[in-house]
């Protein structure tokens, strides 16, 4: 026998964790189910004193990432008022002193506005209850109740009391954390990452006046070690200026100039834009998915002005010819070059006026241009070529027709153009972009995806965090309010301008992401570091998952990646916080920790993770102020699906305190019979209990010798063993 029991700690311990009640608690997500009761793992739902619940499983109108909730429809409350329950079945740890936070998710139907539900942590240790009454409303909405403890305790649970007749509540999403903790939920997930990127719209010509070694130096740094997948150039005015033919509809090719786009050193007009892109591509290690032509004007024979710059429009009326030189331009770069462009954007900044090469066109005007030009690329089978638009030169504005808000609201008037139209562009040209402003951009959208395709600090004579916090804040907002999925800087490269180098009263400085300066000296500011943070730790196809946070807590933004295997948390503080916690996610095999700060040596450094212990549940983290930091988890799926499967079979047994010296407490997971033993390491067996049907038990081992022993627990469907310890 004693053989036997040493076998069988053999195969047991691994399975029984020594973390067995750290939190957040098990299944509360409500996805594991047990199919023979049909009921959520580790929860238990209560009718007591003829109170009268319907409890099921819903799985329609749930939270975005959702599959399950918990549906319980009250019929009566019970003779005290209170008597219908759900109680996680979860026992957790606190420690004295700490303070810790419930989150969940809830609604009900039934009710003209909202009913009471009562949250409630409580533990076997006299005046531990605590609880809060929640008015839950008719949309799914997330509710929070903190509680700090005053003794430490193992047998903590949490109980959700149902305070109103006729009235169906709904759960989902409950978890009990540490005080300013950080969780996520890689499951609950929303928009899908299309990338980031940059333009070349402007400065093409003075890299290439470069000496070739130093050009090279700069473009190795804009296109293979930040790992972009989207680059954005012009549409020149000029590429048919004049009209090839009067007939719309039958291109003269040889008369249409590409002069800009070739490399001809000696004609000022040529802009060596087909060559900058070409060597973008062989230099990206892992391709452009999004080649994007942008169209500030139409050529000047097409506009009211007659000019291709200071505004003006399309001539109403030449929405076929404007859409064959777009189609000129796309066909071109293909055949002239080899150039596949995915996406053209027939307007820049219509809302803005300037005094460069510019349209400013109504939102009634665009919107007759963008369902030719949809049309066109039909006829052309170029039906996979993206139409993106406005290009507006901000997010929100109070002035009607103005900004991206507004412009799409009047755009999106036309349901063919919400058609035609694939992504929702816009630029960031202003002091703040807002949550709301992001969120009502989202609604404006209409589930179009969002790609802000200019964003810079215009001529920032800076190159430090607070100029870096200006991307930083824009890609964490947007995709986190905004339904962002393509984010991308004004341009890849510049000239950097000192204040000794232009007139005065001139702007200097720079925006782009490498630079230059007049000593041909390269210079990579903080927000190129701060921009790796996404471009190289974010792919296409990654998804946004869904974060829990405090109110104290640093900006933050989390994805995963398409096969599950890595989770990228990214942190930015401005100002210094210190000690709290963020979630370390399921399967974690790894942890990767880059910073990026004031600090001369934080350029996307790779910080050490040794300390780190990937079986713990938390981080603990300190950030100094200006600092951005990236937390890319590696995960082993089957790990993850292990856990979820253990929930699903019920097969876990717990016992809490582990080590104990007085008394133990049993958790089943399924309510039926059991048989307890236990046995010494040796096969002695020091204790035998037939336990009537419970999800719980109470054993008294005080007069137990300390040292290690074995507890089986035995029902008619499976064996389970638990090693115990005993000290003085």
């Amino acid at each position: 026998m004693s053989k036997s029991f040493t076998s069988f700690f053999l195969v047991t311990s691994f399975f029984v964790s020594s973390a067995q009640n750290q939190l957040p608690i098990e299944n509360g997500e409500f996805e594991a189910v047990d199919s023979q009761t049909n009921s959520f793992t580790q929860w238990s739902n209560f009718q007591n004193n003829n109170g009268q619940v319907n409890y099921s499983i819903e799985t329609q109108n749930l939270i975005q990432g959702s599959t399950k909730a918990l549906k319980s429809e009250v019929l009566s409350l019970g003779g005290n008022g209170w008597d219908v329950k759900t109680q996680s079945d979860y026992w957790f740890r606190v420690e004295a002193g700490q303070t810790y936070t419930v989150r969940f998710w809830a609604k009900i139907s039934g009710a003209s506005s909202s009913a009471q539900m009562k949250v409630v942590f409580q533990s076997d240790a006299e005046g531990s209850y605590q609880g809060s009454n929640q008015s839950i409303t008719q949309d799914w909405q997330q509710f929070t109740h903190n509680f700090t403890v005053t003794t430490a305790n193992d047998t903590n649970r949490l109980s959700f009391w149902y305070m109103e007749n006729n009235i169906t509540y709904f759960l989902d999403q409950v978890e009990v954390v540490p005080e300013n903790s950080i969780t996520l939920n890689p499951a609950m997930t929303s928009q899908t990452v299309a990338g980031f990127g940059a333009g070349i719209k402007r400065r093409t010509e003075n890299l290439y006046a470069l000496e070739d070694s130093m050009r090279e130096q700069i473009e190795a740094l804009a296109f293979e070690d930040l790992e972009v997948n989207m680059i954005r150039f012009f549409v020149y005015h000029d590429l048919e200026d004049p009209n090839d033919n009067s007939d719309p509809f039958n291109l003269n090719t040889s008369a249409l100039d590409w002069t800009r786009y070739s490399s001809t050193p000696n004609n000022y007009r040529s802009k060596y834009v087909a060559e900058a892109l070409s060597n973008a591509f062989s230099l990206s290690t892992y391709g452009f998915d999004h080649i994007i032509g942008n169209c500030n004007s139409a050529p000047s024979w097409l506009k009211t002005n007659n000019s291709h710059a200071g505004g003006g429009t399309l001539i109403s009326g030449q929405e076929n010819e404007y859409s064959e030189f777009l189609v000129a331009f796309i066909k071109g770069m293909q055949d002239q070059y080899g150039i596949g462009v995915t996406a053209i954007s027939p307007t820049n900044e219509p809302d803005y006026n300037v005094t460069y090469e510019s349209m400013n066109t109504t939102p009634s005007e665009l919107n007759s241009i963008i369902k030719n030009l949809n049309q066109r690329l039909l006829t052309e089978n170029l039906e996979q070529i993206k139409i993106i638009s406005p290009e507006t030169f901000r997010v929100s504005s109070n002035n009607s027709g103005v900004s991206t808000i507004n412009y799409v609201n009047a755009m999106f008037a036309d349901t063919d153009v919400v058609a035609a139209t694939d992504v929702v562009a816009t630029h960031t040209y202003q002091a703040e972009v807002t949550s709301t402003d992001w969120s009502t951009l989202k609604n404006a959208s209409q589930n179009k995806p969002v790609w802000v395709t200019e964003s810079a600090n215009l001529h920032s004579p800076d190159w430090d965090m607070a100029d870096a916090q200006y991307h930083i804040d824009r890609i964490i907002n947007g995709f986190n309010h905004g339904g962002l999925t393509g984010y991308m800087a004004h341009l890849f490269y510049e000239s950097h301008k000192y204040q000794s180098e232009v007139d005065a009263g001139q702007k200097y400085g720079s925006s782009a992401l490498v630079l230059w300066d007049s000593s041909n000296t390269i210079i990579l500011p903080k927000r190129y570091y701060a921009f790796k943070h996404f471009a190289n730790l974010i792919k296409k196809d990654y998804q946004k998952v869904f974060l829990n946070t405090f109110e104290s807590a640093p900006d933050a933004v989390a994805f995963v990646s398409p096969d599950n295997s890595k989770v990228v948390v990214q942190l930015f503080a401005q100002n210094a916080i210190s000690g709290f916690n963020l979630e370390i996610p399921k399967g974690t095999t790894s942890i990767d920790h880059y910073v990026t700060s004031d600090n001369s040596a934080d350029n996307f450094r790779l910080v050490t993770t040794d300390n780190f212990d990937v079986q713990s549940n938390f981080l603990s983290i300190e950030m100094n102020p200006m600092s951005l930091h990236s937390f890319v988890f590696t995960i082993d799926p089957t790990l993850a699906i292990q856990n979820n499967t253990a929930l699903e079979k019920k097969s876990l047994l717990r016992v809490f305190p582990n080590p104990t010296q007085s008394q133990i407490k049993l958790s089943f997971p399924q309510y039926e019979k059991h048989i307890v033993s236990i046995y010494q390491t040796n096969g002695t067996r020091v204790y035998h209990q037939n336990h009537s049907p419970s999800k719980t038990a109470s054993i008294d081992v005080k007069s137990f010798s300390p040292g290690v022993y074995i507890l089986k627990s035995t029902t008619k469907s499976e064996k389970q063993f638990v090693k115990i310890i005993i000290h003085n």
